[in-house]
């Protein structure tokens, strides 16, 4: 919510600091802004994802480096287990001490956030992956979390 309100505010600014407002090519409205759908925070590490004009991003709120592109749709989400917690595993013997899933593809559903797009984030060896492999036919809610398995398996390949 701060985040909503924090990219709501320089929009404002941005707005009212222009001295000519009818010489503006375009609107800034939720076609084409940047807007933070979900956050977490991992190990002191704050993520965003992001929807930027249609376009699914991860923002890494750390000095942790981080690799790969988010293929699903936006706007996306982590998956969480009852209780609002993100849904994390830890798999050593593949090096990789958290393991989280992305939903994306989003299949509108009343009350609640579901999708059949699916995309591994991985914090290994001191970065953050997002996984080139991507479920997409695998229907899930971001609030009911989904199966261990579909993170040993964006963790193990």
């Amino acid at each position: 919510m701060k985040n909503i309100l924090f990219v709501v505010s320089i929009l404002f600014l941005v707005l009212s600091c222009k001295k000519d407002k009818e010489n503006l090519s375009q609107s800034i409205t939720e076609n084409n802004a940047v807007i933070v759908t979900d956050t977490t925070l991992i190990d002191g590490v704050l993520l965003e994802l992001i929807n930027n004009n249609g376009k699914a991003e991860l923002r890494i709120n750390s000095k942790v480096s981080g690799s790969g592109n988010i293929k699903i749709s936006p706007p996306c989400y982590f998956l969480r287990w009852t209780g609002n917690k993100v849904e994390n595993f830890s798999y050593p013997d593949a090096g990789v001490d958290h393991t989280l899933v992305i939903l994306g593809n989003i299949d509108k559903r009343p009350g609640r956030i579901c999708g059949k797009g699916l995309q591994g984030l991985l914090f290994k060896k001191g970065s953050i992956v997002i996984t080139p492999k991507t479920l997409a036919n695998s229907f899930t809610c971001a609030d009911s979390g989904a199966d261990e398995k579909i993170f040993w398996g964006f963790a193990h390949d």
